[in-house]
Parts: structure tokens; sequence; C-alpha cells
């Protein structure tokens, strides 16, 4: 509507002339507080008149409406209370629970499925070839078409879920096919991490939530790769568990600048100074594609961090023990390169997984220790709730930051130091000198 407002009376003042020609009546009995504002702006004060608050002759505003449930103070009928706050609470089962319970049931006895076929690898020999392969194959298409589904007319998360299953099932289906073929382990691994790739390529062409489902498999597919092409040449597949988690921690602090770039959120910079406006909606397209693509990044290095630190936490050789140990440490303090929790948990989690691990290798070597480790757990926990409760200035924090700086890069140091032993830089060196 085009109108003209008085620019020396008070928005309190306006507001009432611009409701009469404006604002539509409400439906559903709520009060509603109405305000002017800047179009995609903040609101403007109504203590202020329109000059004040540096509005010109031609500029859009809009009249944004906030509306409030108002209930009486005192309750005249029980029944009626009741139901408002029932009506109010939510939770009622609709058909889109149905739906989402029924996805959900079916992706988690599918995980129990694989998880079961994964812990007893031989089914996948005792089993027919034929049958078998359909039945992997089967499932994981209808479990991509579950993600699919579930993003359209469900909720994000339960897609999210049935991508995550489809690619275990992903899984299985290179491994069966490699099973069925009569490769060699490291070929069949090849085929295993490029099915996870493109069954999480697949699902997240029919759905948005399953971005960050292909940045891990990315991750995981490099690491298969380098896992694979060290089994089909003359080098150690010790010395690849060595090195894989420590570059995996190096690439870490280099996902966000990729996620920006990746996501499409670097280029939204660019073209909003550059080239033209942008809608809100494309934006916040985009922030949720960087943001995915960089949670998924750091999930996939924590699941090579623990699946790389098993080995070499249950290895016999003292250098490797000691390689996973530093690297929970590295992985705990390099998390706090991200300030969100859904950044820092991945990596905090591989840690303390590790460190879990680490435990479980020293209770079986001296089994005396054994009633100690749990005393030990509970001392750190006290201690971690204990300097989580400290209330701390900004300085007192920025001390700690620097003193954790110091340790990091010390427990780095240590690191390279570890990694050089294990890879036998030392003996090849005392050997030459």
């Amino acid at each position: 509507v085009d109108i003209a407002l008085p620019s020396a009376l008070p928005m309190a003042d306006v507001l009432p002339q611009v409701l009469r020609y404006c604002a539509t009546d409400g439906a559903d009995g709520n009060l509603t507080a109405w305000t002017l504002a800047r179009l995609g702006g903040q609101p403007l004060p109504l203590t202020q008149t329109l000059r004040d608050a540096g509005v010109l002759d031609g500029d859009v505003l809009e009249l944004r409406a906030q509306r409030e449930d108002v209930r009486p103070a005192l309750v005249e009928d029980v029944r009626d209370a009741v139901e408002d706050s029932a009506d109010a609470a939510g939770g009622g089962w609709t058909p889109r629970t149905t739906i989402t319970s029924v996805l959900v049931a079916g992706a988690t006895v599918l995980a129990v499925a694989a998880v079961f076929v994964w812990l007893r690898p031989t089914l996948l020999v005792a089993v027919d070839t034929a049958p078998l392969l359909v039945t992997v194959t089967a499932s994981t298409a209808v479990l991509v078409a579950m993600a699919a589904w579930g993003a359209h007319f469900a909720q994000a998360w339960v897609a999210q879920v049935c991508a995550g299953v489809a690619m275990g099932w992903g899984y299985l289906v290179g491994t069966a096919y490699g099973v069925a073929l009569e490769l060699d382990p490291a070929v069949t691994l090849i085929i295993a991490a490029v099915a996870v790739t493109a069954v999480a390529g697949v699902a997240r062409l029919l759905t948005e939530s399953a971005t960050g489902h292909l940045a891990v498999a990315v991750v995981l597919l490099v690491a298969g790769l380098a896992i694979a092409i060290a089994e089909l040449s003359s080098v150690s597949i010790e010395q690849v568990f060595r090195v894989l988690p420590v570059l995996a921690l190096l690439v870490s602090g280099v996902l966000p600048r990729l996620s920006l770039s990746t996501g499409g959120l670097a280029s939204a910079d660019y073209r909003v100074r550059h080239v033209g406006q942008m809608t809100t909606e494309t934006l916040r397209s985009r922030y949720r594609q960087s943001n995915a693509i960089l949670v998924g990044g750091l999930v996939g290095v924590s699941l090579v961090v623990v699946g790389t630190s098993v080995p070499l936490t249950f290895s016999d050789n003292v250098w490797d023990r000691y390689i996973a140990l530093s690297i929970a440490i590295a992985a705990i303090l390099r998390s706090r390169v991200y300030s969100r929790v859904q950044h820092m948990a991945p990596l905090r989690v591989a840690g303390i997984a590790v460190i879990v691990l680490q435990l479980v290798r020293l209770s079986e070597d001296v089994p005396g220790l054994r009633p100690w480790v749990v005393v030990v757990v509970l001392a750190a926990l006290v201690l971690a709730v204990g300097v989580s409760t400290l209330s701390m200035s900004g300085i007192t924090r920025a001390r700690v930051k620097r003193v954790l700086n110091a340790v990091e890069f010390l427990v780095i140091v240590d690191l390279v130091v570890l990694l050089c032993g294990g890879l036998g830089v030392f003996s090849i060196l005392g050997g030459v000198l």
C-alpha cells in the first residue's frame, strides 16, 4: 500500500492510522502487537518519529505482527484450561508422526541387521551369492528412498538417519560383491568405499539433508583408498595407520575454508559484493550446505582418527601406543579451533574414545590396575566438572587459552617425534650414523 505518513509524529501515534488501511482482521482471537520496520530490518522504536528513525521519502516499510497468547490470570473452567494447555504443548499424534515412526523403525531394524552382518562376515560366504546380492542391493535402495521420503514428508533428522544406515548397507554391498567375485581384500575395500560414496551421492541428489553424509563418505573414501593401495603395494599397512590420523588432524584445520567454498557461501559473499543481491532463502540454503559439509568432514576425520587408533593402541610396538595417545590429546586440543558444539564434538568424542581404548589396553597389560582405572575416570570427571563450573573473567580465559595453545604446540611436537620413531626414521638415522 502506498500511503503518506507524517514524519513529525511518534510511531505510536502513526501506527493506529496505518492499521486502519493495512492491517487484516485476526481470525484466531489472539492479541496482536504491531510495529513498523524497514524491509528486512529491525523494528522501529514506537517512541521515535519517522524523521528521527532516518526514514526518508520513498522508503519501503513493512507492518509486522507479533501474536501473543494471553491467558487469564484466574481459571474459570478447568476443562477449557486443560484443553488449552494440551493444545499449546503440542505432541499430538499426526500422520507425520506415523511416517516418522515407520521410517525410524525400519531404519533401526536394518541398522541392527547391518551390524550383525558386520560382526559376522562369514554370513556373506555362507549364503547363496545371487539372493545375497539382491538382498543387500535392495535394502540399500530402499534406505535411500526412505531418506528422500523422510526429507519431504517427515523431518530432516529422519532423512539423515536413513541416509546413514544406507551408507552402512552400501559398505555391505561393496563387500558382498567383492566376496562373490573372490577379489583381493584390498580391491574389495576399494569397491566398498566407492559404494558408500555412491550411496551418499545418490542420497544427496534426492535430499539436501544428506550433504554431510557425502562429506563423510568422501573422507572415508580417501582413507580407504590409502589403506587399499598400501595393501596392494609393498608399503606396510602399519605405516598407513600411523600417518593417516596425523594427516586427518591437519586437514581438520583446512575444512572451514574448504566447506565455505564447496557449499557456496564464499561465492555468495562475492556475488553480493560485486554482482547483485541475493535472497535470504538462497543465502540460508548455502549456509546450511556449507555447515553440513564442515560437520560431515569433521565426523569423517574423527572416524579416521578412531579407526586408525584402534590397531595402534593394541599394537605390540611401543611407539604405536604412544602415537595413539598423542593423537587423542591432539584431537581434543585441536577442537578448540571451533566454537560451536556441532563442530567441536566430533574431535572431542574421538579423542575421548581413543583415551578409553588406551585405558582398556593398560588394564589388559597390568591387571592389578583394573580397579584403579574406574577411580582415575571418576577423578577425571570430577576435575573436568569442577574446572568447567569455575567462573573466569575475560583476562583469565585469555591466559588459559595461551597456556592451552602452548600445550597444543608441545603435543604436536611430541606427535611428530613419536611418528618419526614409529616410521623407523630414528633407526635409519642410527644405521647411517
